[in-house]
């Protein structure tokens, strides 16, 4: 599922900092810049002409030469049922099948440089992500665990908690929580609020009101979505909205 997307020269202070498994892929396509990778295993410096997919699965940071920075075509993906616990590097060569998709991309995102939620985005976000599974390069989560990661994203609207998710899957709700934190990084209740607060994100960036945001992403309540949302972000809703320019 595509929550972001964009082509941009990213401003001198960027960076990023993911604390903890962001629960999401970060994919960025890059053309230059002077990018430094890192996470518990490894460093890595950022190539151009080549296509990353970042971790969702583990926590990681990037800094960059302020000096050239970095410029890239960028998607923020929900790659279910896939989980990523390391950075994958892909060569793009001229004149192939993801060099022609990305160019497809490139071009839409400068002639729309709305990042709003499209279907033309949104089909060659997923052009993507089956030719990365085809080339066996997005690897599975357990089948158990799979059957509640899309429950949740086909339930997110409604109530959910871990004693519901563990016994979709036949699991004591202690031993679930072990499996989902060592597959996922994050215990299932952290997850959840991290899947909503990234989807409700989204939302409002396609266009929604906060209260359809709220209710898109299952708080009843809008009040209690603006909190959730608060002590996420740190900023309401509304505030992150016009403030917010979406980079990689």
């Amino acid at each position: 599922m595509l929550l972001l997307y964009g082509y941009e020269t990213v401003p001198q202070d960027w960076q990023v900092k993911e604390s903890r498994p962001p629960s999401y892929s970060r994919v960025y396509y890059v053309l230059s810049g002077e990018v430094l990778y890192t996470d518990e295993h490894q460093s890595r410096r950022l190539r151009a002409g080549y296509l990353y997919v970042f971790p969702s699965a583990l926590p990681y940071q990037m800094s960059q030469n302020p000096e050239n920075p970095l410029c890239c075509l960028f998607l923020h993906i929900d790659i279910f049922p896939h989980i990523l616990h390391e950075l994958l590097e892909i060569p793009i060569k001229e004149d192939t099948f993801p060099a022609h998709l990305l160019a497809a991309m490139r071009s839409w995102c400068q002639d729309n440089p709305a990042h709003k939620a499209c279907p033309i985005m949104e089909s060659l976000s997923g052009a993507l992500e089956a030719f990365l599974d085809s080339r066996g390069l997005l690897p599975s989560v357990p089948r158990r665990l799979a059957c509640t990661l899309q429950y949740i994203a086909d339930h997110v609207q409604e109530k959910i908690t871990v004693e519901m998710l563990s016994r979709l899957c036949g699991y004591h709700p202690q031993y679930y929580i072990r499996l989902f934190t060592s597959c996922m990084g994050i215990p299932p209740h952290q997850f959840l609020i991290h899947y909503r607060m990234k989807l409700g994100l989204s939302s409002l960036l396609s266009g929604r009101s906060v209260a359809e945001t709220a209710e898109h992403v299952g708080y009843p309540e809008v009040r209690n979505f603006i909190r959730a949302f608060h002590k996420h972000y740190g900023y309401s809703p509304l505030q992150l909205k016009k403030m917010i320019h979406i980079l990689p």
